[in-house]
């Protein structure tokens, strides 16, 4: 049974499919380990400032922009590269 239930915003899916195939894989894989293990995994990630329930998950170059709208659901609202994802 999941520890989070995730929801993909059609924004942050858009994103998704304009990816490289490698890139997808591994964020796809992020997804499943956060679902899995929830904020404690074995991700890098940090909470965002300024946001109280606002997240990002590093995966190499790439950006993963989430935020938890309960206790156990997250909602990804974009997925960016990093040179374009702060501004």
């Amino acid at each position: 049974m999941p520890l989070i239930t995730v929801f993909i915003k059609r924004k942050a899916r858009k994103h998704f499919d304009s990816l490289p195939k490698d890139t997808q894989d591994r964020v796809t894989c992020a997804i499943r380990v956060l679902r899995n293990e929830g904020l404690t995994g074995n991700l890098d990630i940090k909470q965002l400032k300024g946001l109280p329930n606002a997240f990002r998950i590093r995966i190499g170059d790439y950006r993963i922009f989430l935020e938890l709208t309960s206790k156990d659901v997250a909602e990804i609202y974009a997925i960016k590269i990093r040179k374009n994802a702060y501004k």
